[in-house]
């Protein structure tokens, strides 16, 4: 887990201090060594150039030097972020085919094995990723981002410069130019409380889409660069699949086995919930027996119906099993306050969810114990799990029925209040795609936005016509929306803040194909609608655990903090002349956050979401004042 970033074919020459400066900027990303290297038009090493890279590395596997990069030879060099969890087998197939390695990483193995194959090594990847590779004689170079999209990788064209790295940060000082903010993205912002993949916050900057690389030629940059799939989640469920004949406790095990190798102390975050717990009752079976295993739950100082402390200790309890540790960290509005002013440093795009501080939080606190630390999350999006999977399931059940359809938009009429009636005749009259994207927006935003969400051309949408009649087709947009673009990169952002790795044993390639093939009634079943076979896994693993529990969600108490903690810092920060900069028009905006403070409305998600793109914003202008 570390971090990179690079520009080829830069308008100016770069010297090797400028550059290792921008590598300083963002070294949170890789504090344990610093990669640098200008290349001139011969591809050679030298002290200043046209083509620059950097790499900060968070050491995990193989710790010594001989695995800093980056990684090269005379001919190739690689750059790469993130873990390959098959490097084991991968090495034994290229040792048999003559290759010797000189490291134990799995940086040499997946060197030795884009030497080799080039792109056509990409499905043989299993794991978390994002690089740069070169081959210096052919002048070609490959960037590539892992299959879901849990590492981030950014790219930027500018006339025939091109220029990429892991974070937006890192791009906007490579290209050296002013930057704008696009409107359209604030749009999609508000409506997703994230900006989607493609698009980025700034104009000119873009997200390679999960499972696609860019192949480029360094004798023209940037012509034909152009993303290109190696996987996809649609192709993969349109096309014939073959049944996996493992079951699944058999493929987590096998994933955990994977997951839990490093060569730092590991540990595991654990909430109250399915999915974290079934993790730790694995553990507890396969991997506690003579080892010590560290648990992280969040505790807060003050009563919250988020507090899951009490129900994950007592849950690790249930096992008597004296390997199995937990760790409490206590969360407080003074150091969520603390953080909050700084999180922009590390967020590089305004960010909706408030989940994101508390995962900072909680990682700067489990970075005292551990460098690598596992997580569930991507279960819910595999399994069937969020409850407005059933609320868009229940209103297409009645879409179904055209009488019944009807009958519901004619009483839509006879409501009073538009805002509730304008919802009712677009849920009750939109097709399934529309009625997805409805559920995510907050209310009095809707008719403050010029367009749907469905308007833009969003990566997510290409091709899913193939799939609309799926009863999972919610889950399946959520693959290239809400799981890449919010949990995925929260979690990466908010882990690397504090140099801590963060791994997810459900995105495993194993268990997304198994998910994916899974028929939709071994998701939710007459006993449980949502994430039935995670269930009955747990309650044959942990019969302690009570597995009807209701969700409880990963938060803290926000409209407590924001209406008496923070209030000052959010009437400060989002004013008229801030939401007139980001393309708002500032009045119904601004009464938004009058009606929450001053009337006792209830709008203390939506006064989040100005409140960070506000706090963004003050960061970038911030940020480009120096560029």
């Amino acid at each position: 887990m570390c971090g990179f970033a690079g520009v080829l074919n830069s308008k100016q020459e770069i010297k090797k201090e400028e550059i290792r400066s921008y590598a300083r900027a963002v070294s949170f990303r890789g504090p344990d060594s610093c990669g640098i290297r200008i290349l001139n038009n011969e591809l050679k090493n030298s002290d200043s150039g046209n083509h620059a890279l950097f790499f900060n590395r968070l050491a995990i596997v193989d710790l010594d030097s001989r695995s800093d990069q980056p990684f090269e030879d005379e001919r190739f060099l690689l750059i790469f972020n993130g873990e390959i969890y098959n490097y084991q087998e991968l090495r034994q197939g290229l040792q048999q085919r003559g290759i010797v390695f000189y490291t134990t990483s799995d940086t040499e193995v997946l060197f030795h094995l884009l030497n080799e194959k080039g792109i056509a090594a990409l499905p043989e990847l299993n794991g978390m990723f994002s690089f740069f590779w070169l081959d210096k004689t052919k002048r070609e170079f490959i960037v590539a981002r892992d299959r879901l999209g849990i590492k981030p990788l950014y790219y930027s064209v500018t006339g025939k410069t091109f220029s990429f790295g892991s974070e937006l940060h890192s791009i906007l000082r490579l290209t050296k130019r002013s930057h704008k903010i696009s409107p359209s993205a604030v749009q999609m912002y508000l409506w997703m409380q994230f900006v989607p993949t493609p698009y980025t916050i700034v104009e000119g900057i873009l997200k390679l889409p999960p499972g696609h690389y860019i192949k480029g030629d360094m004798e023209k940059v940037s012509e034909g660069l152009k993303p290109q799939a190696y996987w996809d989640a649609y192709s993969f469920l349109s096309s014939t699949q073959t049944k996996i004949s493992q079951d699944l406790e058999t493929l987590l095990k096998e994933t955990l086995q994977r997951q839990l190798h490093a060569d730092v102390p590991l540990g595991l975050f654990l909430s109250s919930g399915i999915d974290s717990s079934l993790l730790a009752a694995l553990v507890n079976k396969y991997f506690a027996q003579d080892q010590d295993v560290n648990f992280f739950t969040v505790s807060f100082t003050e009563q919250t119906l988020s507090n899951e402390s009490h129900d994950a200790e007592e849950f690790i309890k249930g096992f008597n099993n004296p390997h199995l540790k937990t760790h409490l960290l206590e969360i407080d509005p003074e150091f969520m306050e603390s953080h909050i002013v700084n999180l922009y440093n590390y967020f590089d795009e305004p960010f909706g969810d408030p989940a994101s501080l508390l995962n900072w939080a909680i990682s700067a606190k489990a970075r005292k114990y551990v460098t690598v630390a596992l997580s569930g999350d991507g279960a819910d999006e595999l399994f069937w799990g969020y409850p407005r999977y059933n609320k868009w399931e229940a209103i297409g059940n009645f879409n179904r029925f055209p009488v019944i359809s009807q009958l519901l938009n004619n009483f839509s009429e006879l409501v009073p209040s538009f805002p509730v009636r304008n919802k009712l005749q677009r849920l009750f009259g939109n097709g399934p795609v529309e009625r997805h994207f409805d559920l995510f927006l907050m209310p009095a935003f809707r008719s403050l936005l010029k367009q749907p969400i469905t308007h833009f051309p969003l990566w997510a949408t290409e091709g899913i016509n193939s799939l609309i009649n799926r009863k999972d087709l919610p889950a399946i947009l959520d693959i290239k929306t809400y799981l890449a673009d919010a949990m995925l990169y929260k979690v990466d952002k908010a882990s690397m803040a504090s140099s801590l790795e963060v791994r997810v044993p459900y995105l495993d390639n194993k268990i997304l194909e198994y998910a994916l093939n899974l028929p939709f009634d071994k998701k939710s079943t007459a006993n449980y609608k949502n994430k039935a076979i995670l269930k009955d896994l747990l309650v044959k693993l942990a019969p302690h655990y009570n597995v009807h529990q209701p969700k409880k969600g990963f938060s803290f108490p926000l409209k407590k903090w924001l209406r008496e903690n923070w209030k000052d810092m959010v009437l400060q920060t989002v004013t008229a002349g801030t939401l007139s900069d980001l393309g708002l028009d500032p009045k119904p905006f601004l009464s938004v956050i009058n009606d929450f403070y001053n009337k006792g409305g209830k709008q203390e998600v939506e006064v989040w979401y100005l409140f960070n793109l506000a706090l963004w914003k003050q960061n970038f202008d911030k940020m480009t004042a120096l560029l």
